[in-house]
């Protein structure tokens, strides 16, 4: 060895490390990188750039009829996902009150395509992190099974899809076993970890809980009633106002049920009780909401044909909506089927004036019944009201 040899030597080492140092901090960098441009959507990750903005207008454009649920969802999903990760110790659970048809289920596929920033519908490809489970599912016999079937159904989900939009209707129907598997997860942040007495390693914080139920349905539509003034936005501004008070009726009176039920202690009741973050009223629908939703599916509808070439155009009036708000059966101020029967008037009144129309045109022509479908694919349709109860509605071509 020369005398050279030791310093060269040293200098060498130092240099060494230097890189190894250097490679490390770059590889670093490009994970970071790679972490905040990643994929999303099809892969079930959320979309974070731009959600708050696509779920605020969705809701508004889309969720009729339901201003301060909107509001209060909205406001909550955006808190929780502009949270730094490393910030968040446990999902967000909210959960939604409210008759059938109010638009509970409709706001959690609003949500999905939202945070994967999809236009096709979810369920579905591009929502592979959208999970609906029901939870008359798991009400059988068995009642270490039925917990036991949840558990794998919600843990294997998330093991795969971490940030996830997992949605359980009818939660306030589970038995004991599943309520109890429910509850552990939405307590925690994590599984496997210690205290955890899951099977594997899944991380919950990143994911969203919507717990749909029909339970305080009552309690909503007298609140509105009591709150309410004439028309919706005068029942949502209303409302909004005595929001907390609500909020905290639903959340006694879920409370009360489970303390009712009988399946753990009064303590650990509070704590499951205490997991949801938010309560949510959903409100019944008056004939103003009614009429907003039917005027949207008629859009909706005449976009389709439009699209497929089945027509030019469709037009309507006023009348035409008032006309068809009327085949919706009401119980005093409320749809009794919410929205739901909006789409069966649409199809007994719409669909078949329009085929009526096209069979016609058809007949005049003296073509093969097979080209109805095309008969009216450069023309201009309009519906107008009628006096029959078989047909409250006709379609004529203006054009």
């Amino acid at each position: 060895m020369t005398m050279l040899d030791a310093p060269w030597r040293a200098f060498a080492s130092r240099v060494g490390g230097a890189v190894r140092r250097t490679s490390s901090a770059v590889e670093r960098v490009a994970n970071a990188f790679a972490w905040s441009s990643r994929a999303c959507g099809a892969n079930g990750m959320y979309c974070d750039d731009g959600m708050c903005e696509r779920l605020r207008g969705t809701t508004r454009s889309l969720l009729l009829g339901q201003p301060t649920a909107s509001n209060a969802l909205t406001d909550a999903v955006c808190d929780f996902v502009e949270t730094p990760r490393d910030d968040v110790r446990k999902p967000l659970v909210v959960s939604l009150h409210g008759s059938p048809g109010v638009g509970k289920s409709y706001f959690h596929r609003i949500l999905a395509r939202a945070a994967y920033n999809v236009t096709e519908a979810c369920p579905g490809a591009g929502c592979p992190g959208y999970k609906i489970i029901f939870g008359t599912d798991y009400v059988v016999r068995e009642r270490e099974v039925q917990g036991r079937m949840l558990r794998d159904a919600i843990t294997m989900h998330l093991e795969r899809y971490p940030e996830s939009v997992v949605v359980v209707e009818e939660y306030d129907k589970l038995g004991c076993p599943a309520r109890g598997a429910l509850k552990q997860m939405l307590e925690h942040g994590a599984a496997g970890g210690q205290g955890n007495p899951f099977d594997r390693n899944i991380t919950f914080a990143r994911s969203i809980f919507v717990l749909e139920a029909n339970m305080g349905f009552m309690d909503v539509h007298d609140a509105t009633v009591t709150h309410g003034g004439s028309g919706s936005r005068n029942r949502a501004a209303a409302l909004g106002d005595a929001l907390a008070s609500l909020q905290r009726t639903l959340k006694d009176a879920l409370f009360e049920k489970w303390t009712t039920d009988g399946c753990e202690e009064r303590e650990d009741t509070l704590k499951a009780v205490g997991a949801i973050d938010v309560f949510v009223p959903f409100v019944p629908l008056d004939r103003e909401a009614v009429k907003s939703i039917v005027h949207q599916q008629l859009e909706q509808r005449g976009k389709r044909k439009a699209e497929r070439r089945e027509l030019r155009r469709l037009e309507w009036d006023d009348a035409v909506l008032e006309r068809l708000v009327d085949e919706v059966e009401f119980e005093g101020d409320f749809a009794i089927e919410g929205g739901k029967e909006v789409a069966i008037v649409l199809s007994r009144c719409v669909t078949r004036a329009l085929r009526l129309l096209a069979e016609a045109y058809v007949e005049r022509a003296g073509s093969d019944g097979g080209l109805v479908s095309s008969a009216l694919r450069d023309r201009v349709v309009r519906l107008t009201p009628a006096s029959s109860p078989s047909s409250p509605i006709v379609a004529i071509v203006v054009s």
